[in-house]
């Protein structure tokens, strides 16, 4: 799993104030450079974060690995984002491996890059946790909790419920949520993520699946009427248009995650995506009986 995937598409929407405290600027005002900046995206060089505060401009990435030509990148960007602002650009590189990296560095007679690395797996997770608890907590922090070092399973849970009862808008709450689990799943196996998916429905009433599956729903009705009002449904269930294989997959995905709700992975949503038409037609005619371990043994998971 791509941890850096999974920040930037629960997270992207965070506020750019939360982004900065992470890497240890504090200011009362920042914002988002997204669209001053769109027109300097060039070829393979973008930026995941632009932000700019009261006296500052932060260039911030979040990197999995880093190869040298990652930093060669980002040297390039800055150096960009430089001739764009007229001023010095702060690199700040969230590192979210476990694997050690040299100082990251480039030297010359006339040029020193250096920015600065923010290691992940050296933070404790015991003082992100304190201040979550004590409503002191940096999202992005918290997010990343199950991935410091410290971090056990009870403060996973402690983290969690914490992050199930604050006072924020439900959306953003199931994208901490969600981002958070997903970075545990990558520490921990399959089952304690289910069970901690399971106390967030029945303790604290949260479906962190919601608003995306509503969506799908809706969606999938405005598509099935689409076909029955063109008469293009051809007995199949409803929503598959033959011929179409690309709207049998997105058929067969809102079906499996409307009857299975959180228990459909994005490992199963991968998978369908890779089936061939014979299996999305089998799991199309069989959606009603078909059960969670049917379908993992149709898509070859595990």
């Amino acid at each position: 799993m791509a941890y850096k995937d999974v920040i930037l598409k629960y997270l992207s929407h965070i506020s750019p104030k939360e982004i900065a405290e992470f890497v240890g600027v504090d200011s009362e005002t920042v914002e988002s450079l997204s669209e001053e900046i769109k027109d300097i995206r060039i070829a393979d060089l973008h930026a995941d974060f632009v932000l700019r505060t009261e006296d500052k401009i932060l260039h911030v990435e979040f990197q999995q690995e880093m190869r040298r030509d990652d930093l060669n990148r980002f040297y390039v960007y800055n150096a960009l984002l430089t001739r764009e602002f007229d001023r010095v650009i702060d690199t700040y590189i969230i590192y979210l491996g476990n694997v050690k990296i040299p100082p990251q560095i480039i030297s010359g007679k006339i040029v020193r890059f250096e920015p600065e690395v923010i290691r992940v797996s050296e933070m404790d997770a015991k003082d992100v946790l304190e201040k979550a608890k004590s409503g002191q907590g940096n999202i992005i922090a918290m997010a990343l909790m199950p991935l410091m070092r410290n971090c056990d399973k009870e403060d996973i849970v402690e983290l969690v419920d914490t992050e199930a009862t604050m006072k924020i808008p439900e959306g953003l709450k199931a994208d901490i949520l969600t981002s958070t689990l997903l970075m545990t799943l990558t520490v921990y196996d399959e089952d304690f993520v289910k069970e901690l998916k399971r106390r967030l429905t029945e303790m604290y009433d949260v479906d962190i699946f919601k608003e995306d599956r509503q969506k799908l729903l809706e969606q999938f009705e405005k598509e099935r009427q689409a076909a029955i009002t063109e008469g293009i449904i051809k007995g199949k269930l409803e929503g598959k248009i033959e011929g179409k294989i690309e709207t049998l997959r997105e058929s067969v995905s809102r079906l499996l995650l409307a009857k299975f709700k959180e228990l459909y992975t994005l490992q199963m949503r991968e998978a369908v995506n890779k089936a061939p038409e014979d299996v999305l037609d089998y799991i199309m005619d069989h959606i009603f009986e078909i059960s969670l371990e049917d379908v993992k043994k149709i898509l070859f998971i595990s």
